[in-house]
């Protein structure tokens, strides 16, 4: 219905492949991870307890990285406190919904 309207780019199908390829991964290592019961990751939940902060700091770095911070709030997001409480909850809210969504995956 839309082959008419695509047109290929390189790099959009360059972060879909490596998206994917990294997803693998990710469940290949949780699975090796849930095996080893010595490591007391003996159920789904201890595992996103470990994992989750590491997980979060190479994000955060990655962010750090490419996106302009110091310009992120002076922006009207972070104005006045409601602001900043509106922006902390549109932010937090799809961060649980993914963390049950990954728990319900396990």
């Amino acid at each position: 219905m839309v082959a008419t309207q695509t047109a290929f780019v390189l790099e959009g199908f360059l972060l879909v492949i490596s998206a994917s390829a990294l997803g693998g991964l990710r469940w290949s290592l949780t699975q090796v991870l849930l095996k080893d019961k010595e490591m007391g990751m003996n159920n789904p939940a201890s595992t996103i307890f470990w994992l989750s902060p590491a997980m979060g700091v190479t994000l955060g770095a990655a962010s750090l990285a490419i996106e302009n911070w110091p310009n992120l709030f002076q922006t009207k997001f972070f104005q006045d406190p409601s602001q900043v409480l509106a922006t902390s909850f549109y932010l937090a809210s799809p961060g649980a919904i993914a963390f049950l969504m990954v728990l319900s995956e396990f």
